[in-house]
């Protein structure tokens, strides 16, 4: 029988165990496409089951997968956001792992390509990769991504008057500015300080 029509039942009925060892056998058969469904599947059992190491590899493995696509099977810009999304949950699989430091370099390089245009629509994103990069102790790419976050919410809050993204707004500028001052960034702490005060002053 087809270890996919096997893997597909086995995880329907939450056999994760058996469904991983029909999983298994499709890692190098399909499109660049099917591939990526293939190892989110793996990294989905493995999670179920409490395996997040193996886990967070598949995920790393989807991420790269994304970003082999072609143009004619993925616009460019779609499949560097879904990479980001994979990227995401294996940093949080992985972590604690001795692994953690070498993908987390993957993760800040399709990063950078997600926010190469700004962080608009990325608000989410944004906050975890600062959380994330402040947690590992590099207080300068959390700075940046908790600074250009807040500048995306700042236009948000000011525009759209909601008290509890302004809140979010002002506490985002105040990690900015407290992953900058301990990353020697005293400028970019200072515009940081400034944003907020200026947030807490509205009505």
């Amino acid at each position: 029988m087809s270890d996919l029509v096997e893997a597909i039942e086995a995880e329907a009925r939450g056999d994760f165990a058996k469904a991983l060892v029909h999983y298994a056998q499709l890692t190098e058969s399909g499109s660049g496409l099917d591939r990526v469904g293939i190892f989110q599947a793996l990294a989905r059992c493995n999670e179920k089951l409490g395996r997040l190491k193996d886990a967070g590899t598949w995920r790393q493995r989807a991420g790269q997968g994304y970003l082999a696509l072609l143009d004619a099977e993925m616009a460019r810009d779609e499949r560097q956001y879904l990479a980001l999304v994979e990227y995401r949950n294996a940093v949080q699989d992985l972590h604690g792992d001795p692994s953690l430091p070498a993908i987390a370099k993957e993760y800040a390089a399709v990063l950078k390509d997600n926010f190469s245009g700004g962080a608009e629509g990325l608000t989410h994103e944004g906050l975890f990769a600062g959380a994330f990069f402040r947690t590992l102790g590099d207080h300068l790419t959390a700075a940046k991504y908790f600074f250009d976050t807040a500048e995306a919410m700042s236009e948000q809050a000011t525009t759209g008057g909601d008290p509890l993204l302004r809140e979010a707004t002002i506490l985002a500028y105040e990690r900015a500015m407290d992953s900058a001052t301990k990353a020697g960034r005293a400028d970019v702490a200072r515009v940081a300080q400034m944003r907020a005060y200026d947030l807490k002053q509205m009505k």
